[in-house]
C-alpha cells in the first residue's frame, strides 16, 4: 500500500508539473501560480473539515511554519519559472534532487552521510549531466538554459527547506495543519510579491478549470504521502514519489513535441535511481 500510494502521489506531481508548463505558455505566471495554490488550500481546508484533523498550533511551531511558509512560496516560483522556460527534460531532474540539498541540510545540522548516499549524489549529478550534453543541439536552444537550470536548482534548495522546517513543525501539531499553514503563508508572500512588483494577479478565466485541477492534483499527492505513513514501509512510498519528473518528461514529449533521445532517457533514469536511493 505504501508503493501504491507513493505511486499516486508521483502521478499527480508529474501531471501537475507538466501543467504548469503548458499553463505557463498562455497564461501569467505569478497568477497561475497563486491561483494553484488557492485552490490547492481549500482542497486541505476541505479534507480538514472532512478528516476533523484539527490540531492546536502551538507558539513553538509558529517560527517553523512562517520559514517553511516563505521557502514553499521560493521553491514554486522556482519551479514555475524553470518549467516556463523549459526544457522539460532538464528542468524536471533538477527540480527533484532537492533530496540532495535536503543531505546537505542534514550535514548541516550534524549528520553523518553514509558512503551509498555520497555515491547516489554522484550518479544524480552524471544523470544530470548525460541529460543536459546529450541533448540534440539542433533542437535545443542553449541560451535560455541558464535561467532553467537556475530557476530548477533554487526551487530545489527551496524545497528542501521546506520540508525541513516542515518536518519542525509538524513534530508540535499534525501534519495537515502543518501543511496548511506552509501554504496560508505561502500565499500570503506571494500576493505581497505579486503585487509589489505589479504583477499579473488574475489568470485568464479559461484557464481557471485547469488550475483547480492542478490544485487538487497537489492536495492528493501531499495526501498520500501523509496516508503512506500509516502503513507499513512508508519508505516505498518516498522512493516511488521520487520518480515523479519521469511522467512530467514523458508528458511533455508526447503531448508538446519535446524531443528527448535514447541517451536523455538514460541519463534520466540514472539521475532518478540516484534520487529514489536518497529517498530511502
Amino acid at each position: 500500500m505504501s508503493l501504491i500510494f507513493g505511486l499516486i502521489a508521483a502521478g499527480c506531481w508529474g501531471l501537475h508539473d507538466f501543467c504548469v508548463r503548458f499553463i505557463s505558455q498562455n497564461a501569467p505566471v505569478s497568477a497561475c501560480l497563486l491561483a494553484v495554490m488557492v485552490f490547492g488550500l481549500l482542497f486541505q481546508a476541505v479534507l480538514l473539515v472532512a478528516t476533523g484533523s484539527y490540531a492546536r498550533v502551538p507558539e513553538a511551531s509558529v517560527l517553523p511554519l512562517l520559514c517553511a511558509g516563505v521557502s514553499f512560496a521560493v521553491a514554486n516560483c522556482g519551479l514555475y519559472v524553470a518549467f516556463q522556460r523549459g526544457p522539460v527534460w532538464l528542468a524536471a531532474p533538477l527540480v527533484a534532487c532537492f533530496s540532495v540539498f535536503s543531505i546537505g541540510i542534514s550535514v548541516i545540522a550534524g549528520a553523518q552521510v553514509s558512503l551509498g548516499q555520497w555515491g547516489a549524489i554522484l550518479v544524480i549529478l552524471a544523470g544530470i549531466a548525460m541529460v543536459a550534453v546529450l541533448a540534440d543541439r539542433d533542437r535545443t536552444q542553449e541560451s535560455d538554459w541558464f535561467w532553467t537550470v537556475v530557476s530548477a536548482l533554487v526551487a530545489a534548495a527551496a524545497f528542501a527547506s521546506t520540508f525541513a522546517f516542515g518536518h519542525a513543525a509538524t513534530e508540535l501539531t499534525n501534519g495537515l495543519v502543518a501543511a496548511m499553514g506552509t501554504r496560508v503563508i505561502a500565499i500570503g508572500v506571494l500576493a505581497c510579491g505579486i503585487i509589489a512588483l505589479r504583477l499579473p494577479l488574475w489568470p485568464k478565466r479559461g484557464t481557471l478549470g485547469v488550475l483547480a485541477i492542478m490544485g487538487v492534483l497537489d492536495g492528493v499527492a501531499i495526501l498520500s504521502i501523509m496516508t503512506a505513513a500509516d502503513y507499513p514501509h512508508p519508505e516505498y512510498a518516498a522512493v516511488a514519489t521520487a520518480i515523479y519528473g519521469l511522467p512530467t518528461i514523458w508528458l511533455a514529449s508526447v503531448f508538446l513535441k519535446e524531443r528527448v533521445n535514447a541517451y536523455q532517457w538514460a541519463g534520466c533514469l540514472v539521475a532518478f535511481c540516484g534520487i529514489a536511493y536518497l529517498s530511502l
